[in-house]
């Protein structure tokens, strides 16, 4: 079920006329609810803050979605292991979720590895001023098979976590995971327009780091939209149900995560939908980039590609 709180607040979910993600089961140019001009966005704290349009990020923030811009691995999986940090756990069940959380990361290990394969070709051919298309298209066929089988090799851990928690640290885990989805879903909607490039869109953040001239900034904003329709659609429906299956079932009292059957696929959608949209936009903003803007842009996916667990936003 949807939680009272994400029922007041749903319709200012990160949704917005400029902002709404392709491929969703919403209208595309209004959220569920009707039309605001507000994003939410997830805290530190794994919490829901909102941020009215054209008002910047916090650091925090922008952390986040930079995180959820280029990893994309573990779907699902991902957010639960991400909320862990910030359940307040007694320190009887401290230990407990530490080993939970560090035999997610590494039943994720081949998903992140995969996933970590496209980055690293995908750096390489910014450096070198060329992708290698049939080099990033075979790691992304590589992480698709990964991230489907994710679902199924966290799910004993997801069982001795449901048996570790309370009831409200359940519920708190679910409203959690939820918020991840949608700051995610946000930041990996297919849109780079202007209203997006003060707020958070990957396009603004890009032309402060390198410096972008305004005319480089719509050439590649004009390139990414030519593009949308060589992305794969990204089912907002199938994604939704599984966040209200998870929930519904993690909270009650008997819990079996193998019955989520949509498990693995909406993890392997999420997946090559997240990195072929991160793709696109790069291949977008290659061509119009000076060799030391090509260089500095390299490094920056380099950086992401090698992140350490512990290097994640909560």
């Amino acid at each position: 079920m949807m939680h009272s709180r994400w029922n007041s607040v749903f319709a200012a979910m990160l949704l917005i006329a400029a902002a709404a993600c392709g491929g969703s089961s919403h209208s595309a140019t209004e959220p569920p609810g009707g039309r605001t001009d507000d994003v939410a966005v997830a805290t530190p704290q794994g919490d829901v803050a909102t941020v009215g349009a054209g008002e910047e990020e916090d650091e925090s923030t922008a952390d986040l979605a930079e995180h959820h811009r280029h990893h994309h691995h573990g779907g699902f999986a991902m957010f639960i292991a991400m909320s862990l940090d910030t359940l307040n756990a007694t320190p009887e069940q401290a230990a407990a979720i530490a080993k939970i959380q560090t035999d997610m990361r590494a039943a994720m290990a081949p998903a992140h590895d995969a996933e970590k394969a496209v980055l690293l070709a995908l750096a390489d051919g910014i450096a070198a001023n060329k992708i290698d298309q049939s080099k990033v298209a075979a790691a992304i066929t590589e992480l698709s098979t990964a991230a489907a089988s994710v679902h199924g090799a966290v799910a004993d851990s997801l069982g001795a976590l449901h048996a570790t928690l309370t009831p409200p640290q359940r519920a708190a885990l679910a409203d959690k995971v939820e918020g991840h989805f949608e700051v995610w879903h946000d930041t990996n909607g297919p849109d780079e327009s202007a209203a997006r490039d003060a707020r958070g869109g990957h396009l603004g953040k890009l032309a402060r780091e390198l410096a972008l001239s305004p005319e480089q900034v719509e050439t590649i904003r004009a390139s990414f939209t030519s593009s949308r329709s060589r992305v794969p659609h990204f089912d907002r429906a199938e994604a939704d149900a599984h966040v209200k299956a998870f929930a519904e079932a993690f909270e009650s009292d008997a819990f079996d995560p193998k019955a989520l059957s949509a498990g693995g696929s909406v993890n392997a959608h999420m997946a090559i939908w997240g990195i072929t949209r991160t793709v696109h936009f790069y291949e977008a903003v290659l061509p119009v980039l000076t060799p030391e803007q090509r260089a500095k842009l390299a490094d920056n996916i380099r950086r992401h590609a090698n992140y350490q667990h512990n290097e994640i936003p909560s």
